[in-house]
């Protein structure tokens, strides 16, 4: 890493794996501070150099020093270069000036890169230049998807390859109704963040890569935690993820079909052209969006307001504010849907059990468990019929599977949306 310098001294071995060029989420306490250079020199400097001063000596989040980095690597390839190892601020305007008016770059955009170069700047020890980047305007337009379209999400045949299919219907099932930040926090969630309850519900602890890595807690009710019928997080970990699990898989919850985990922008960008598949508007983050408006729908239709401080709670917004600007968003949509968000999208039918695209074609409902069969390896299921629903009966906490336990339609938001 940096030049003329044991990299033993710099940091502890850390053991990983490939991460095409990202850093990973690691902890800063391994790094020796003392043989940490305060100030780096430009033209001996590399983007790894900048990218371990900005953790220690700056003090920002791996996820945001992975987004700087790539917004660095576009700059330096660029039609009007920006020289990282000769900075000065008459050739970084010249770039900027290209980019916002010939490329026409969005101000959200122009931000992230006058982010980056400052990083670089503070990094070499250069007085901060007065530059003024375009103000980004404080609210944009969020489109969101209706129940029905989001269904289609974790039902969808995304390719032949089966695992990986079913990868990217548990991940987009878990973004709505979860609401994570999308694709920091999903990519670095481990299995050992859940603790199963006997209740069927399950303990997640959140690491808010946007916070420094602070973590929360929420409790997913059975629906998402230990379901048989959904694509729940047991399901996923005990019939999905062992099939591709090897050395490289660590305990990352969401793994490749190679077994690796995915890198922040990889997966970003996979799930951007998944998604499109079904709702050509598609944004991931959008998912967190929409589980912010389908959780204050669910309020609305138990309390008859809009009641945003269980909603803040479960997202991990700061700010109350946040909160309150999904408030307009969900008043709008509940006009037009005026019912209950998340009972819609877990809703279980009665007849038919396919669901019509908008594709033309018809998607299961169900195989949300196994990779064998609708339910599940014969052997390894067995059921029970309790009002027309078939519930497994092995394998899983026998506390779940008492009478009286599981209704047709069994929607237990209340627990979900903890205040």
């Amino acid at each position: 890493m940096y030049k003329n310098i044991n990299p033993d001294d710099i940091y502890a071995p850390i053991s990983g794996v490939d991460i095409d060029g990202e850093m990973q989420n690691v902890e800063i306490e391994r790094y020796n501070r003392l043989k940490c250079p305060i100030i780096l020199e430009p033209q001996n400097s590399t983007f790894d150099d900048v990218a371990l001063h900005a953790l220690l000596r700056q003090r920002l989040s791996t996820s945001t020093i992975n987004k700087r980095l790539r917004y660095a690597r576009f700059m330096e390839k660029h039609p009007i270069p920006v020289d990282f190892r000769d900075p000065t601020i008459e050739n970084f305007t010249r770039h900027m000036d290209y980019r916002e008016q010939i490329e026409k770059a969005s101000p959200h955009a122009l931000m992230h890169e006058w982010k980056t170069m400052r990083m670089f700047l503070k990094a070499y020890g250069m007085t901060i230049w007065d530059f003024k980047a375009p103000i980004a305007p404080k609210s944009t337009k969020r489109i969101l998807p209706f129940p029905d379209v989001v269904r289609e999400f974790w039902h969808y045949k995304y390719c032949k390859n089966r695992y990986e299919r079913k990868l990217y219907q548990y991940m987009f099932f878990f973004g709505y109704t979860v609401g994570v930040r999308i694709p920091s926090e999903i990519t670095n969630i481990k299995t050992t963040d859940f603790i199963f309850n006997r209740n069927g519900t399950a303990t997640f602890t959140v690491t808010e890569t946007k916070k420094h890595n602070s973590q929360r807690t929420i409790i997913l009710p059975y629906e998402l935690a230990t379901d048989p019928r959904h694509k729940s997080i047991k399901n996923w970990m005990q019939s999905w993820r062992p099939r591709v699990e090897n050395i490289h898989s660590q305990d990352y919850l969401f793994i490749q079909p190679s077994g690796k985990p995915f890198t922040t922008a990889h997966l970003g960008h996979k799930l951007s052209e998944q998604g499109k598949k079904i709702w050509p508007y598609f944004k991931p983050y959008d998912m967190r969006h929409w589980c912010a408006v389908a959780r204050l729908t669910h309020q609305k239709t138990q309390t008859g307001l809009f009641d945003y401080l269980p909603v803040k709670n479960w997202l991990g917004h700061e700010n109350i504010q946040t909160t309150m600007t999904y408030i307009k968003y969900a008043e709008q949509y509940y006009q037009q849907a005026p019912f209950d968000w998340f009972k819609r999208v877990l809703r279980h039918p009665k007849g038919d059990n396919t669901l019509k695209s908008t594709k033309g074609q018809k998607t299961s409902l169900s195989g949300g468990t196994s990779p064998v069969g609708e339910y599940g390896p014969e052997e390894a299921w067995t059921f029970q019929q309790e009002g027309g629903w078939p519930i497994k009966t092995q394998n899983w906490p026998l506390s779940v599977f008492q009478p009286n336990s599981l209704k047709p339609f069994l929607f237990s938001l209340s627990v979900g949306v903890a205040s």
